[in-house]
């Protein structure tokens, strides 16, 4: 009971913060009101994602899944439209690639390394895990596709065409990986998003503080995304790194902690269900919206990325394809796929 206390407590807490961010943001300028919004937006994350987590628990899987994809990538999804908004394409499609590889190596990786020291070998479902395998190699086809289209300049006035088609099919794909995982083969797939043993939930507080702490990252996002240019060159970056790196670190904050907290548990199924499957629902579904949304707002916001960010998404996915093939991992393979994340973020800083 003192455990739940403390938890609304910090709940509480970085709500108040989210609104005393925006509060001073006619104080703050620049590197400063960006550092402010950020520990806002990621204390704010934290909220969202133990409440959500919380309330899968109590809700089961079917239920729960829908919490999921409705506030599990809210984060990202906010942060994307207001840059969206301001006509931000680049920093809308990094963000994007970024997302996905913050999970699948990062969040993922990170797990594995604390998943090992706890258990030595962890386990997981080989079926589940083949599964989301193919469901990400789908996604970075279609990722990929625009951009091929767009590289051999096959027909420039066509590839806003082909987004919005890739958009719809991407949709499609998700919603039938949702009912094939937790309605039709529920059982063959084992089903992983059960109660946890220990948790107390009160449903009408954690839908409060849910809902409480997404519209005060909509609010922070605003004061977070109208600096990336002045911080971008005061710190001499480039707005793509910033949407590669900065943004996706912070937006992903929900899925990391959940995962850091099924491999503490020594669950480590749970840490892969979460790290690859937040990874398909940036692709799957948050960039599907955000190309829906970029027709409704009257933004040119395709798929196409660059070359690099093609070829990580490709290099990403069949990494973790390898150290998942087996069903089990240990604390190396979770250094390596860190590793890897490192070595990325470093070509794009030095871009």
């Amino acid at each position: 009971m003192q455990q739940i206390i403390r938890l609304r407590a910090f709940s509480l807490l970085a709500i108040a913060f989210g609104v005393a961010a925006v509060l001073v943001a006619g104080v703050l300028r620049g590197v400063w009101l960006f550092a402010v919004s950020g520990v806002a937006v990621l204390l704010l994350a934290k909220v969202i994602g133990d409440s959500t987590e919380r309330l899968a628990a109590r809700f089961g899987s079917v239920l729960g899944a829908l919490l999921g994809i409705t506030f599990g990538n809210s984060v990202e999804l906010i942060l994307a439209l207001f840059a969206l908004g301001r006509d931000l394409n680049t920093v809308v499609k990094a963000s994007v690639v970024g997302g996905v590889l913050a999970n699948l190596l990062l969040t993922l990786g990170f797990s594995m390394i604390i998943g090992g020291g706890t258990k030595g070998v962890s386990q997981f479902n080989r079926k589940r895990a083949g599964l989301n395998s193919a469901m990400l190699f789908v996604a970075v086809i279609g990722l990929a596709t625009a951009s091929i289209f767009s590289f051999f300049h096959f027909r420039q006035s066509g590839t806003k065409t082909l987004s919005v088609g890739i958009a719809a099919v991407f949709l499609l794909v998700y919603i039938g990986g949702f009912l094939f995982s937790y309605l039709t083969h529920r059982t063959f797939l084992s089903d992983v998003t059960g109660a946890r043993d220990g948790q107390s939930v009160n449903v009408q507080a954690d839908l409060l503080l849910l809902i409480a702490a997404t519209i005060a990252v909509a609010f922070v996002s605003d004061n977070l995304v109208s600096t990336i240019t002045a911080v971008a060159s005061h710190l001499h970056l480039s707005q793509q790194f910033i949407g590669l790196v900065f943004l996706p670190l912070i937006g992903v904050a929900p899925e990391f902690f959940a995962a850091i907290s099924f491999a503490k548990a020594g669950e480590m199924e749970g840490s892969v269900e979460i790290a690859v499957g937040s990874s398909l629902q940036i692709s799957l579904f948050v960039a599907p919206l955000l190309v829906m949304a970029g027709l409704v707002m009257r933004r040119s916001l395709t798929l196409v990325f660059t070359p690099a960010e093609v070829a990580v998404l490709f290099l990403s996915t069949i990494l973790v394809n390898i150290v998942s093939l087996d069903g089990e991992t240990h604390w190396f393979e979770g250094v390596m796929v860190v590793a890897t994340y490192v070595i990325f973020a470093l070509m794009f800083f030095l871009a």
